[in-house]
């Protein structure tokens, strides 16, 4: 069960999105997960190799955007070097290395390079590890979240896969009201 604490964050996260999206290049071009990355602010060029392969696996495109469609890392990378402290900076970075480590070691090349299967399978692995056996993977953990809190705070993931509409229902400005 999370803390209030750790509710507000997530809240703050969520809400404080929408700001952090636009300074982080809505307008960018999609990333795709095989193409070079370029360094982020904050990302290294590799680091967001894997934040894409790692989110497009996660929520990959379907009848409705996936996470390179909308830049969640674009959107992560501009929260870790707009938003997060030293100390959170260095956490994430220290569980990327560890996934880095996991995946590349689960299908013997860089991960970013694997062939579709072989990634999902992996990735799939060390989820299921992550979230019933391994408490060590906090920061993994962490990391999904992020994802999907990225990926539901921009247009696409809110308007068009949860179907969020500003005023939804019929508006009447003029309604009979009876009694009962």
């Amino acid at each position: 069960m999370k803390t209030r604490r750790e509710f507000i964050q997530g809240l703050i996260l969520s809400v404080g999105g929408a700001a952090t999206l636009s300074a982080c290049g809505d307008n960018a071009p999609a990333v795709t997960a095989t193409a070079p990355h370029n360094p982020g602010r904050f990302y290294s060029g590799d680091e967001m190799a894997l934040v894409s392969r790692v989110s497009d696996l996660i929520i990959p495109r379907t009848e409705t955007p996936g996470a390179l469609d909308v830049n969640v890392a674009g959107y992560l990378d501009g929260l870790m070097s707009d938003w997060a402290s030293a100390e959170t900076q260095r956490a994430h970075r220290a569980a990327l290395a560890r996934l880095r480590a996991d995946l590349d070691s689960a299908v013997g090349v860089p991960f970013e390079r694997a062939a579709q299967d072989a990634a999902e399978e992996a990735l799939a692995e060390l989820d299921a590890r992550a979230f019933e056996i391994d408490q060590s993977m906090d920061g993994y953990r962490r990391f999904k979240g992020w994802i999907t809190q990225a990926y539901f705070a921009t247009e696409g993931g809110a308007v068009q896969e949860l179907k969020w509409v500003a005023l939804p229902g019929r508006w009447d400005p003029s309604v009979d009201i009876t009694p009962a």
